[in-house]
């Protein structure tokens, strides 16, 4: 199957906002999506949120943590807080 990027277009034209991903079937079924550039920039820090989060409880499993008195401690001494 092959459709222009004009023949994309001219339908998006026809909606004001797109605020919601639109899915495109093919034989009935949900096969590719299109996302605005504002929901797919949301889409890619929430998987970056993500990530980070099983990092910190990848860390915290592996006990590679630090007790909170001792971190602002090092934080109070690295900038010179009292």
């Amino acid at each position: 199957m092959q459709i222009t990027t004009q023949e994309v277009e001219k339908t998006l034209n026809k909606y004001d906002n797109i605020d919601e991903p639109i899915f495109v079937k093919r034989k009935d079924k949900a096969d590719v999506v299109i996302l605005s550039i504002n929901e797919y920039k949301e889409k890619i820090q929430e998987l970056e949120i993500i990530s980070h989060l099983q990092k910190s409880e990848e860390d915290i499993k592996n006990g590679r943590t630090t007790p909170a008195k001792d971190f602002f401690k090092e934080l109070r001494n690295e900038y010179g807080y009292k």
